[in-house]
């Protein structure tokens, strides 16, 4: 894996992990993952962190999600926490504020700040029901890789709204 893919996954757990304190746990984690990767490869057709994603039946998921959270544990970027929360069983906890976003383009820093305006106040379980109603994941079977550029078919379904602000150009 190279260098700058995993600063971009470092500084994007990272970046999530400080800015989200609502609900915030593995699932709403991998989730955003998700719709920050699809919404920029239907952008641009290029993913931002080069993460493989998998059909599970919770919804679309990082194929390495837990061994990039685990590395970083290790690393002492973040802290795992089993919380007695109703909606949110593990919680992420930052245990640094330095977030580097210079690691992104101006594009993916707008994809991925609409996508936490658009997911932060929402609970882990209403984030995965949306991913699992984008048809990406309804086109492949529980279990198979979903290939990026079904991210095409997303707006066609008309099921994600980027709101008012153009991230096209």
């Amino acid at each position: 894996m190279e260098k700058q893919q995993i600063e971009k996954i470092n500084n994007l757990v990272l970046y999530f992990a400080n800015e989200i304190k609502l609900f915030l746990g593995l699932k709403k984690m991998a989730k955003l993952f998700y719709f920050v990767d699809f919404t920029s490869y239907e952008l641009t057709e290029k993913s931002i962190t080069d993460l493989e994603y998998k059909a599970f039946p919770y919804g679309p998921m990082p194929t390495d999600f837990y061994k990039h959270i685990t590395r970083m544990e290790k690393e002492g970027l973040i802290k795992t926490e089993i919380s007695n929360k109703k909606y949110t069983p593990h919680t992420i906890k930052p245990l640094t504020n330095k977030v580097d976003m210079s690691v992104f383009s101006e594009k993916e820093k707008q994809i991925i700040e609409q996508m936490k305006e658009r997911f932060k106040s929402s609970t882990a379980r209403e984030v995965e029901m949306t991913a699992k109603n984008e048809p990406p994941y309804k086109m492949v079977k529980s279990g198979e890789i979903i290939p990026y550029h079904l991210a095409f078919y997303r707006n066609s379904f008309d099921e994600m709204s980027l709101g008012n602000e153009d991230l096209s150009t």
